[in-house]
């Protein structure tokens, strides 16, 4: 652990306080009040508000994440005040990269840009702490450095026994949308039980699974970009934020055996969570079916690997089904808004919903790609994109209902589009957003061919 982390020997404090909390929302409350408390009475009150956002944000993590009983230790120093947060899930907290508008996923590098030093120390099958510490000096904000300001230790092994799985053809692009997504759901899935006891789901082993498949796969990912073997996911000139990931990627995962079953829960938790989102329960929304899809395949590998069945790949998103078929964790019902500035249009635009289904397309359009207009209506528009980039496609407009983020709205783009006879045509898009009266999203992409279909 390094030399300034609060568990460190040899360190004369000028005040100590612990307590331990519940793995509860309003432990965050708690802790900051303690936390005021001590340095209220030490004379340090300076450092206040970054070491309150600090202990509030782990406590949370800790609380949303780990759920089990939270140990809360603060020491005072001359220098500094130092704070440490144990809980008993070995699972390490993994910084997220997402962008500004994200719901979540910003707490580590949040901590970072607050304190002067930070850490994780793990406890192998015992938990972990997490730590920092904050003083009179000015921290560092640039974003660039946030993720090494974390000190991990990594010295103390796991030791359990563990089952190989290998998920074939692993869809990164697809599966960091849909961690992305679960981030979201599954944080405002925990708020929600917190006030509705008639409903128990075991959140914690949900997360343990997820964590299983993630930290694996952000690490092979890292590997693959330092061995220059990742790709990006669209086009050159496309402003898509997705990470450049590895073709053909086979991920393997060394699953601890007591964790195969948590694979099972992880289905039923993000199933209720769904569910809650369709109802208006959470301001998330439903996962795409392809979201769904992804880590329902997953799970389900990871059960069959474990009990002697072969690997089976990942089959892709260019199935008919998700061409025709809106998920039923989705509203059948079309957004209220007037359609005539689509139908009546002389030039090709079509119109889609936030559920990616086409609501409307001009006759221009619909001679455009080969299809009538009354065969496209109701069909999601995967249907008019290239297998090759269907992926990247959901994955992309996933991240937007997640976060909000929207790189491509009124910036012209090329991209091909598919026609029913499987030809492709390419695109100069300029798409924009008309919200509804119901307060849903509608998105109109207005379509230049540049180059006639089969060239």
């Amino acid at each position: 652990m390094s030399e300034n982390a609060p568990l460190a020997p040899g360190r004369s404090a000028l005040l100590e306080r612990r307590c331990t909390l519940q793995p509860e929302p309003q432990s965050a409350g708690a802790a900051r009040r303690l936390l005021r408390e001590a340095l209220h009475e030490a004379g340090r009150e300076a450092w206040r508000d970054a070491s309150e956002l600090a202990v509030s944000e782990i406590v949370t993590n800790a609380a949303l994440h780990a759920h089990t009983p939270i140990d809360l230790e603060i020491r005072v120093f001359d220098e500094e005040v130092c704070v440490a947060v144990r809980d008993l899930d070995p699972v390490l907290p993994i910084p997220r990269d997402y962008e500004d508008e994200a719901t979540t996923g910003r707490g580590m590098g949040l901590v970072a840009a607050l304190v002067r030093s930070c850490g994780v120390h793990p406890l192998g099958s015992e938990g972990k702490v997490v730590w920092f510490c904050v003083g009179d000096e000015a921290a560092d904000p640039d974003p660039t450095a946030l993720l090494e300001r974390w000190d991990v230790d990594d010295d103390v092994p796991l030791e359990c026994e563990s089952v190989e799985v290998v998920l074939r053809s692993m869809p990164a692009t697809l599966w960091l949308s849909a961690r992305q997504h679960h981030d979201a759901i599954v944080r405002e899935l925990v708020l929600y039980l917190a006030e509705h006891d008639d409903l128990f789901l075991d959140v914690a082993a949900a997360d343990r699974a997820r964590a299983i498949v993630s930290s694996t796969l952000v690490r092979e990912i890292d590997r693959a970009a330092q061995a220059g073997r990742a790709r990006p996911a669209l086009p050159d000139g496309h402003p898509s934020p997705l990470p450049w990931v590895p073709d053909d990627l086979d991920l393997v995962l060394s699953v601890p055996t007591d964790a195969v079953g948590c694979f099972a829960v992880l289905q039923d938790v993000l199933d209720a969570a769904e569910s809650l989102a369709v109802a208006g329960a959470l301001f998330t929304r439903p996962g795409l079916p392809e979201i769904v899809a992804v880590r329902d395949w997953a799970c389900e590998q990871v059960i069959a690997q474990a009990a002697g069945s072969p690997p089976a790949p990942w089959p892709g998103t260019a199935q008919a089904r998700f061409e025709t078929t809106v998920h039923d964790r989705h509203t059948a019902r079309f957004p209220d808004w007037d359609s005539t500035v689509v139908a009546d249009a002389p030039t090709p635009v079509v119109a889609a919903d936030d559920a990616n289904r086409i609501i409307a397309v001009s006759r221009p359009l619909a001679s455009l790609v080969g299809w009538e207009v009354d065969q496209l209506v109701g069909r999601r528009v995967v249907t008019l994109v290239p297998p090759r980039y269907r992926e990247a496609h959901v994955a992309g407009f996933s991240r937007h209902l997640s976060t909000g983020e929207a790189h491509v709205l009124g910036v012209p783009v090329d991209l091909p589009v598919l026609t029913k006879g499987g030809d492709e045509v390419v695109c100069r898009f300029r798409i924009e957003l008309a919200p509804a009266t119901t307060g849903r999203a509608v998105y109109l992409a207005w379509l230049d061919p540049v180059e006639p279909a089969g060239t």
